[in-house]
């Protein structure tokens, strides 16, 4: 059975899944996450420091040995927004090429909403609907339209939860900078939702990410339910409100949250409410996938188009052998 490995390289942590291939999929096996957060040092200063590039590459070094005791045979990373963004980014890319072997693609916010897409379309059934589909990282929000199945459009905003934090404790920003600045992004994507489909009715959202995953979570607890594939909007409201009331200590210690999404998870919040207001949504559906799972469905595809080519140029050879 073939193994596979996929690096994200986002802004607020990096992540490894490890798959295996199966006929119609990839079924997870491991996966590890290290808060290493490149967005702090680009989003403030635009370039990555000596010091967060030595943590990447310690830390990709580490996911090496994981794919070694998993005997990957194919391993693909990817890099976002705090990479592509980062005047020194190529040093980075390069250090982890030389000291790990990994070589990583720098990708842009249409190629994350297309690998976010395909791992939603993997878990859930978007045949016969129309979906937006809301990625909250660090660095970036991707919104993608899809329908009958199909993604039609995406966008990518500078609305990450790292970004929006430094934001918000820059006095030169001013109080409501956050506020305008989400009111914004959420009322062009009302106008595009409209240009694209022709009305803005979606009454639900698909939204993925670590912060949206801990959304969920903390507004299921609320509610009285666990394993949360869903939230109502009054749930996520009454999340942002306790959020807000317990404070970064509070979230940690009486919600539970590590010290890295006890801070984000706020700006996450504001960001998902309202783009769910720009669609009218009531509710959130939460399919636990993201930019890993979307990168082992597109390598397991690529091999298995690989794989049928030799058999099909054996069967038409054969037909070819019987004809003449």
């Amino acid at each position: 059975m073939t193994t596979l490995a996929a690096i994200d390289i986002g802004s607020n942590a990096l992540r490894l899944a490890v798959g295996r291939m199966r006929s119609d999929g990839v079924d997870i096996v491991h996966t590890e996450r290290n808060p290493v957060r490149l967005g702090d040092d680009v989003f403030s200063k635009g370039r990555l420091s000596r010091k967060t590039i030595k943590r990447t590459a310690a830390a990709v070094k580490e996911f090496t040995r994981a794919i070694e005791r998993h005997r990957a045979m194919h391993t693909t990373s990817v890099a976002t927004s705090a990479v592509r963004e980062a005047a020194n980014g190529r040093v980075l890319v390069d250090r982890l090429r030389d000291d790990t072997g990994i070589q990583v693609r720098v990708i842009d916010g249409v190629e994350e909403a297309r690998l976010v897409h395909l791992a939603v379309s993997r878990k859930l059934n978007l045949a016969g609907s129309e979906a937006m589909l809301v990625d909250i990282g660090g660095g970036s929000v991707e919104v993608a339209l899809a329908s009958g199945g199909l993604l039609i459009d995406s966008k990518s905003h500078k609305l990450g939860t790292v970004r929006m934090l430094k934001m918000m404790s820059d006095p030169s920003q001013g109080p409501g900078a956050f506020g305008q600045l989400v009111r914004h992004v959420a009322d062009e994507t009302r106008d595009w939702v409209i240009s694209t489909l022709g009305h803005n009715l979606l009454g639900s959202v698909i939204g993925t990410g670590g912060n949206v995953e801990a959304i969920g979570d903390l507004s299921g607890r609320r509610a009285g339910r666990e394993a949360v594939s869903y939230a109502k909007s009054g749930d996520i409201e009454r999340t942002r409100s306790a959020l807000v009331a317990l404070g970064l200590e509070g979230r940690r210690k009486e919600l539970g949250l590590r010290p890295d999404r006890a801070d984000v998870i706020y700006p996450a919040t504001v960001v998902l409410q309202a783009l769910m207001n720009s669609v009218w949504a009531d509710s959130l559906t939460i399919p636990r996938v993201g930019l890993r799972e979307g990168l082992l469905a597109d390598m397991s595809m690529r091999l298995a188009r690989i794989e049928r080519k030799p058999a099909l140029a054996a069967t038409a050879g054969g037909a070819s052998e019987e004809g003449a």
